[in-house]
């Protein structure tokens, strides 16, 4: 049975071998496989090199102050007669703000003009009798010793005269004290009395605050504080007005909250139209620069949901790179993540450029 087998498989061996043959021979005919023609799009446009150098900026909020604020206090004790201003009213140097009730000074006055008077009386007195004893001395009437008692009287009643002149002068310039007005130009801000009550000197009636002058005024934090100073330029942005004011650092004062580790910082603002105290508003300090790059807001494309730019590999071709965006201005934006400073990159995407086009014939940009 086993010899049977084996024939069978001899005489099966010279059937396929014909077989193999032709198909070998049909493979041969067929011409080689031609690669497929390549669909990547050339394009140029302009690139540019990712530029290093954000600057550094310190943001703090504060308000704008008047550097001349003025408590417009009585020197005299007594009752308010009338207060003629309001909160808000506009004031000019020298004009009337407020009454006192002036009948004390008044009756001072009186008191001082009827002590002038007597003394003026006693000095003219005390001069007739000076005369008369000095003609008496020169006839050897009277002696050297009662003169010398007569001119001591008359010394004394001229010292008495000038003693009730200053006083008659105190008690008028006492009167000139029960008008109060006004010590600069500017806006009344607060009423701290009001009609009939008592005016104790030193106790502010009214508050004023001159249009003129007015000051920026934030706190830094201590970590900032040391790069600020005297006369540095800051650009202030003020709620409500369309344009960021150039100031000055004024004043620094450099003795920190202990609570908040903060520093006051005044700023010079310049003249402008509509600026008051009180309106709000950020004052932006340069510190420098940042290592990191910045990217025109034209560069940046938006694919997936990713905001990225298209950069150029070592092949010539865009590849594209999401980025991590960090501080942003009207025209351009930091790179926090995803490029370096010396990649470039297109400048001018244009929507039809897609991941592995061939940047062909661009021209650098800036």
């Amino acid at each position: 049975m086993k010899n049977l087998y084996v024939k069978k498989r001899k005489n099966r061996l010279p059937l396929l071998a014909p077989l193999a043959l032709a198909l070998l021979l049909a493979a041969c005919d067929k011409a080689p496989p031609t690669p497929a023609a390549s669909t990547t799009t050339s394009r140029s446009l302009p690139l540019m090199s990712a530029s290093a150098g954000a600057p550094l900026e310190y943001m703090a909020v504060g308000s704008v102050v008047s550097d001349q604020r003025v408590e417009v206090a009585s020197r005299l004790s007594g009752y308010i007669r009338e207060i003629v201003v309001q909160e808000g009213d506009r004031v000019r140097r020298g004009q009337l703000l407020a009454r006192l009730d002036a009948s004390d000074v008044e009756g001072g006055i009186r008191q001082g003009q009827a002590a002038s008077g007597a003394a003026e009386a006693a000095l003219r007195d005390a001069q007739i009798d000076l005369e008369r004893f000095q003609r008496l001395f020169e006839r050897g009437s009277v002696s050297d010793n009662e003169l010398r008692k007569v001119r001591l009287k008359f010394e004394a009643a001229r010292e008495a005269r000038n003693q009730a002149r200053a006083g008659l002068d105190t008690a008028l310039a006492q009167r000139a004290y029960a008008e109060i007005t006004s010590p600069v130009d500017g806006v009344v801000v607060a009423r701290q009395k009001r009609t009939g009550d008592l005016a104790v000197p030193g106790a502010p009636l009214l508050t004023l605050e001159s249009g003129r002058g007015l000051l920026f005024e934030t706190f830094v934090a201590e970590g900032q504080v040391a790069a600020i100073t005297t006369g540095k330029p800051v650009q202030v942005s003020i709620d409500g007005r369309p344009a960021p004011l150039q100031g000055t650092v004024s004043r620094v004062v450099r003795s920190g909250d202990p609570v908040s580790r903060s520093y006051q910082v005044k700023i010079a603002l310049p003249e402008a139209a509509g600026l008051m105290p009180g309106m709000f508003g950020r004052a932006a300090f340069a510190l420098g620069a940042s290592p990191a790059p910045l990217v025109p807001r034209r560069a940046l494309v938006e694919r997936g949901g990713l905001t990225g730019v298209f950069v150029v590999d070592g092949e010539g071709r865009a590849r594209f790179r999401w980025l991590r965006i960090g501080r942003e201005w009207p025209d351009q934006v930091e790179v926090s993540a995803g490029l370096a400073a010396d990649e470039r990159f297109v400048a001018a995407p244009v929507p039809a450029l897609l991941d592995g086009d061939l940047m062909t014939a661009a021209k650098e940009a800036r």
